[in-house]
């Protein structure tokens, strides 16, 4: 039995995102994982906590604690983390790059070529990503975001009370994930004004972002426990990603297409390279075309093929991300 240790990044049950996601996947293939808390969370106690079987939390204990036996296999996905090999003097590093050091993520330029370099295997969530790494380390496999499918397509029916925080009344065009610099604000706004008929759910933390759109229409709910996102989810008419066209995203493969697939509802979305290839996605180039999308998706709400739509999500599970990293780990390391 393999041990992966992943650096302190963000919490385990904050964001719960690709880290979370897949690693405690790898812990239900054998490995056995220690997800290292960035802060202590007083959910858990202190010390290194058992979530499931194979799968820790340490929490507010230093990594030393841990008695490791073998090579530990280092798993960074934050670049700045490469000075945490330091306290292995034998391991494995899989650099996990997710994200593109751009404008938008500066801090993760530090270290970036450093760990690049340092990997054993570098798996790369986008196509942007897969060519920028490919250059410096000729392990590097091409490993997308995936669906939690189980978990969200409970929401592909109504199966329970509407949250009470949801307006009511009119269609749901809704968003889930962090309101940030990456949304395209100015498009936020000019679609609320241009459909007033519609209700702009918008559920997540404001991470980084200091003015957002004030309008009628527009709804701000903040952020939701995980658990309880498809009770949500089950309510929206269609679901949008409206992304900025930038560096950083053009190198995303946002997981919240596929929980939105996992449904079977309908997205639209800006023109993102990793959602162009998916089939069955309304992707828009411009405000004008985003609003008249918006509106082509509401009328064509009852023949939309759900099965279609989930069907892309199923085969895209986090389930057979972490049975393809499983299989180029073992063939390459252990």
């Amino acid at each position: 039995m393999a041990t992966i240790i992943y650096p302190p990044t963000i919490n385990f049950n904050w964001l719960y995102q690709r880290p979370q996601q897949i690693l405690s996947r790898m812990s239900e293939r054998n490995y056995t994982v220690y997800y290292i808390n960035k802060s202590f969370d007083d959910s858990y106690n202190r010390g290194i906590i058992e979530v499931k079987k194979n799968l820790y939390i340490v929490n507010g204990v230093d990594i030393d604690s841990v008695k490791l036996k073998g090579i530990p296999i280092v798993w960074i996905s934050y670049p700045p983390n490469y000075s945490f090999l330091k306290m292995f003097k034998k391991k494995y590093v899989i650099f996990d790059s997710i994200d593109y050091p751009s404008e938008e993520f500066t801090e993760w330029k530090l270290n970036f070529k450093e760990v690049q370099k340092a990997a054993n295997i570098v798996f790369a969530s986008s196509e942007k990503l897969f060519n920028i790494n490919i250059k410096a380390n000729k392990r590097t496999f091409l490993l997308p975001n995936g669906a939690d499918f189980d978990h969200f397509k409970k929401a592909s029916k109504i199966f329970s009370e509407r949250p009470f925080d949801l307006p009511e009344n009119k269609p749901i065009i809704g968003y889930i994930g962090a309101l940030a610099t990456w949304i395209d604000w100015n498009l936020v706004d000019y679609i609320a004004l241009k459909c007033p008929e519609y209700d702009f759910v918008y559920i997540g933390p404001n991470l980084n972002t200091s003015k957002v759109p004030v309008r009628d229409n527009i709804f701000y709910l903040g952020e939701k426990k995980y658990d309880i996102l498809p009770k949500y989810l089950q309510y929206f008419d269609v679901a949008i990603i409206p992304f900025k066209i930038t560096s950083m995203t053009e190198g995303a493969d946002p997981i919240k297409m596929y929980e939105y697939l996992s449904a079977g509802k309908q997205i639209v979305s800006s023109k993102l390279p990793s959602i162009i290839k998916c089939d069955g996605i309304y992707t828009a180039d411009g405000k004008e075309e985003f609003v008249h999308l918006i509106k082509k998706a509401i009328e064509n709400i009852d023949v939309v093929n759900k099965e279609r739509l989930m069907d892309v999500a199923r085969e895209n599970s986090w389930d057979r991300r972490a049975e393809y990293a499983d299989r180029i780990i073992r063939y390459y390391l252990i």
